[in-house]
């Protein structure tokens, strides 16, 4: 499996802005149908996307592992900017499961940031933040796994290009995740390539990985405008290919595998 570092964000027009060294950070994670810019006859889809309310068979059928592990700890991004603190939260309750005692809190996004007390993700996330980039985005997994005790190893995959060869190890990594809940796959991709709305970097959960009719579902955190919705792995490949001016050859995936023994 290919491996490597993120090292920018994604083209957003007037709303993408740059740190330091010409990283580009993740804009506003919320599309929010165009700001107030859409026509009010829109559908609140485009064609590449379903929602799961109208496509409920796979996970009433199958054991759907990892849909059933982040369902319970499904939450919405609390700002425009806060995509990557609301997914990393979803995930570490994944992989933690629910406490066992009374006194043991759910993870929820105003205690991972106050737990790793880092100024830079909590300004960068606020409801005025320019958004984390793809190396901070990796940091801050890391770190969080620690802060709360999870052993897990953590893997990163970019796309080349939209190759077949490509397209089948794409579709090997998540129909690999799918297997079991021990392991959750964190998506960076261009929010508006499968919505049909805006472009912007994005960051969400795979809920499920429906090999047979080759689509994923997405566990989106905009949750002020979305359900979860499917879309085909060869759409999500491109949205995850989605260039910019700091990273040309786009983003791609996080898979975190838990080394704990299932059962």
């Amino acid at each position: 499996m290919t491996q490597a570092t993120w090292t920018a964000g994604w083209t957003a027009g007037a709303v993408v802005k740059t740190l330091g060294a010409g990283l580009l950070l993740w804009a506003a994670c919320a599309v929010g149908p165009a700001l107030a810019q859409q026509d009010d006859k829109k559908p609140k889809f485009g064609p590449d996307a379903v929602p799961i309310t109208r496509s409920v068979d796979f996970v009433r059928t199958t054991p759907a592992p990892d849909y059933w592990a982040l369902s319970p700890y499904y939450v919405p991004q609390t700002t425009g900017a806060s995509c990557s603190v609301a997914s990393v939260a979803m995930m570490l309750n994944a992989l933690r499961g629910l406490p066992g005692l009374a006194s043991e809190r759910l993870v929820t996004a105003k205690q991972l940031l106050d737990r790793l007390d880092d100024d830079h993700w909590r300004d960068a996330t606020a409801d005025d933040g320019e958004g984390i980039s793809f190396g901070e985005l990796i940091t801050y997994v890391r770190r969080s796994l620690s802060a709360y005790g999870i052993d897990a190893e953590v893997e990163v995959w970019r796309p080349r290009d939209t190759s077949p060869a490509t397209l089948a190890e794409l579709r090997r990594i998540l129909s690999d995740n799918e297997r079991s809940a021990d392991d959750i796959i964190l998506l960076a991709f261009d929010q508006g390539t499968l919505t049909g709305d805006i472009g912007l970097g994005h960051i969400a959960p795979l809920g499920a990985y429906d090999a047979a009719n080759r689509r994923a579902l997405v566990m989106d955190p905009d949750r002020a405008w979305y359900v979860p919705y499917w879309t085909s792995d060869a759409r999500l490949l491109e949205a995850m290919l989605k260039p910019d001016r700091a990273d040309p050859e786009g983003s791609g995936l996080i898979r975190v595998r838990s080394r704990r023994v299932s059962g």
